[in-house]
């Protein structure tokens, strides 16, 4: 049964090996490295077992390590262990030592060379299938238990150490370029025949295991074993056919007369490889993983400028060759990476910034770009020479005062004109509506406030205390109001006026008789620079 199963993993291999391909660049490393397990037979003094003649036999397993030597030979380190027994019925003696049996646990190392067949000259070696030879030489541990009698009731021990050679054949079969699967079988002969008990010559005392006396023949055990192999490590024994050399076997080759120069820069099929698709052979190609020009050999303009990227310091922006491809894009001389105003043409001295009024200060820190000025004036001039730069000048091309932020100062009578306008407007009662003889002192107002055209005005409206508080404060708001719109229609600019109502919150007088009280309704107005 065990003979059985041992011959259905092997024909199971052999079929796995067949669904695949029939050849493999299989051996692409200098060593490998197997661990196997199978079946242990025995041959001695008590009979042979060796190729499943007879049971019992045992299981055991192993580990083989291999290193390339030349594409013929490999150099190998060979353990393996497990048990070994035999039993026999000895019909001269007499009974119980005609019964006799042990079992052996062993232990090996070997150091040894395997010879390949598919070294290139007998087999390809690219061959799936390979078989090899194998011997070395190496030492041999044994613990065993020597049985007699019908019931095996009498036993003694052995130990044993001693040197073995071994040799064996075997078969390995590649499932891709680093796994496989190998069947061998080897022969472990140790040079003693003591450990099986058995070595005892006809006539002696039956109960005298008679050991280390040479009787017939040393004792030895053979191992079929099943194992899975990883190959690794640089540098591997494939060596095909590769007429152009470069690295491609021929019978994968299209191009099989590469030239030398092409040799290393060739595509899976050996022909010559174009990388980045630019129509250029990447051995001609400077730039081979990069779609380049020809005029460049190979090498890309991305930018269109005439430089190509690998001498183009702005790549991805088209520029001039004095400035290494880089742009000048306001054309002052000055490439865009050391312009500080890239868009606008400058002068050196400014970083490629302008000064537009040439007065020595830049127009990025000149407040008035367009004029030329003086520093202390931050690049302003003072126009109407009274003491206040144009940027901070309301009056630019008036004369005024510093207080006034360069305006003139308003004289007292037009002050006056102004108060005594305001104590002529009127409204109907309760309501924001100008009467009809408010209207000449408006016109008149509108007239100074033209002759004033810096100036802003304030106009405020107050009421007396009668009646509620918020209807008072949104009645005089109303009224301040309804005198902005008269004199923005006699063309007073809006922006330069602001109404304000106070409601009763700021009387003139006391509210405590109607005089007073037809005091505190009015409307109050001011013209000023500073506001």
């Amino acid at each position: 049964m065990i003979k059985d199963y041992l011959a259905k993993a092997l024909l199971s291999l052999v079929v796995l090996c067949g669904i695949s391909n029939a050849n493999s660049q299989n051996q692409n490393g200098k060593m490998c490295i197997e661990a196997n397990f199978g079946l242990r037979e025995y041959l001695g003094d008590h009979g042979s077992s060796l190729f499943f003649q007879r049971a019992p036999i045992y299981q055991g397993g192993g580990i083989n390590f291999g290193y390339m030597l030349n594409p013929y030979l490999d150099g190998v380190v060979n353990f393996s262990a497990g048990d070994v027994g035999f039993s026999r019925i000895v019909d001269w003696r007499p009974e119980p030592a005609k019964y006799t049996s042990f079992r052996a646990n062993t232990a090996d190392l070997t150091f040894g060379a395997r010879f390949r067949f598919n070294n290139g000259a007998m087999l390809s070696e690219e061959a799936r299938v390979a078989p090899f030879i194998y011997g070395g030489f190496g030492g041999y541990y044994v613990h065993s238990e020597i049985r007699w009698g019908a019931l095996n009731e009498i036993q003694t021990h052995i130990t044993d150490f001693g040197a073995q050679v071994q040799g064996g054949a075997g078969v390995s079969f590649y499932l891709s370029d680093y796994i496989g699967i190998r069947w061998s079988w080897t022969a472990t002969y140790t040079m003693n025949d003591r450990w099986d008990g058995a070595n005892s010559p006809a006539g002696t005392d039956p109960f005298d295991p008679l050991v280390n006396k040479l009787w017939r023949t040393n004792d030895m055990w053979g191992y079929h074993a099943i194992g899975i192999t990883y190959i690794f490590g640089e540098g591997g024994t494939t060596k095909c056919k590769d007429k152009d050399e470069d690295g491609v076997c021929d019978k994968y080759d299209l191009c099989k007369n590469t030239p030398e120069k092409y040799r290393n820069y060739v595509d899976s099929v050996g022909c010559n490889a174009d990388t980045d698709h630019d129509s250029i052979w990447d051995a001609d190609d400077a730039c081979p993983e990069v779609w380049g020009l020809r005029k460049y050999n190979g090498c890309p303009d991305t930018d269109n400028d005439g430089i190509e990227d690998k001498l183009d310091q702005c790549p991805k922006v088209a520029g001039k060759p004095e400035f290494n491809g880089c742009p000048d894009s306001d054309g002052d001389g000055i490439e865009d990476r050391k312009d500080e105003c890239p868009n606008v043409a400058g002068s050196k001295e400014f970083n490629g910034c302008p000064d537009s009024d040439g007065d020595g200060l830049e127009d990025r820190k000149d407040k008035c770009p367009l004029k030329a000025g003086t520093v202390e004036g931050e690049g302003c001039p003072d126009s109407d020479n009274d003491g206040v730069y144009d940027h901070k000048d309301k009056c630019v091309d008036k004369a005024g005062t510093i207080a006034n932020n360069g305006c003139p100062e308003i004289k007292q009578e037009v002050i006056r004109q102004i108060a005594t306008v305001a104590k002529n407007i009127f409204f109907e009662t309760n309501k924001d509506v100008l009467k009809t003889e408010s209207f000449d002192d408006l016109d008149q107002l509108a007239k100074i406030l033209a002759d004033y055209p810096e100036a802003h005005v304030a106009i405020d409206g107050h009421t007396d205390s009668d009646g509620d508080d918020a209807k008072n404060l949104d009645l005089s708001q109303r009224r301040a109001q309804a005198v902005v719109e008269y004199l923005v229609g006699k063309g007073i600019a809006r922006d330069r006026m602001i109404a304000t109502g106070y409601g009763e919150t700021k009387p003139a007088v006391a509210n405590t008789t109607p005089s007073n009280k037809a005091r505190n309704r009015r409307v109050e107005i001011s013209m000023t620079y500073t506001y």
